[in-house]
């Protein structure tokens, strides 16, 4: 068992010196005792170990909408989305009164781990790096969420069963990957949290 001695460290809301003894690391919290803060401190931080995405089966996949059997997988990473085949999702070319709205390199989702959640976050951007000068260029018709146009720049999470449009035509659903709760439990790591850490 370990042995914790008393300590001070800094509140996690108010930036003042609060005294800790070895209780409040047996309890796991502290109250800062400050005036007018109040705020309770972990002393136990808990996260999930990225190992547990190794050999997962999926990362989530997006959903054509005008046809749900078709499905294009993500991965873990950046996925630029398009009709070029070089894209990591590469679409068909859906075509609407004789043309295509969608761009060869359209828009792009990073598929993020969020290790104190275990949960995966996609963030959507419209446009994708030019695989030759490494230039980031917009799509031509526009990248929406949920109905919302993305500005040039503008990052945005998708969520689960979140609708992206591309070019104002074409409509994908995504579908979320959610790590089993037996799995994720098992990759949890509980750590005490050191008084040099909150410095």
């Amino acid at each position: 068992m370990t042995v914790f001695k008393n300590s001070l460290i800094s509140c996690q809301k108010c930036g003042r010196r609060i005294a800790v003894k070895a209780r409040d690391f047996e309890n796991g919290a502290i109250q800062c005792t400050h005036v007018g803060c109040g705020y309770i401190n972990q002393l136990v931080q808990s996260y999930y170990d990225e190992h547990i995405l190794i050999g997962l089966p999926s990362f989530g996949q997006l959903v054509y909408e005008a046809n749900p059997t078709m499905k294009y997988p993500l991965r873990l990473g950046t996925n630029v989305v398009g009709t070029s085949p070089t894209c990591e999702v590469a679409v068909e070319r859906f075509i609407h009164g004789d043309k295509c709205y969608i761009s060869r390199r359209h828009c792009t989702i990073e598929v993020l781990f969020n290790k104190w959640t275990g949960r995966f976050r996609y963030q959507l951007q419209d446009g994708a790096s030019d695989i030759d000068s490494h230039h980031y260029k917009n799509s031509l018709n526009g990248t929406m969420l949920n109905g919302y146009l993305l500005q040039n720049g503008e990052k945005m999470d998708l969520n689960d069963q979140g609708l992206l449009g591309l070019g104002g035509k074409d409509v994908f659903r995504l579908e979320a990957y959610l790590i089993p709760g037996k799995m994720l439990e098992s990759y949890r790591i509980s750590k005490v949290i050191e008084p040099d850490e909150t410095q």
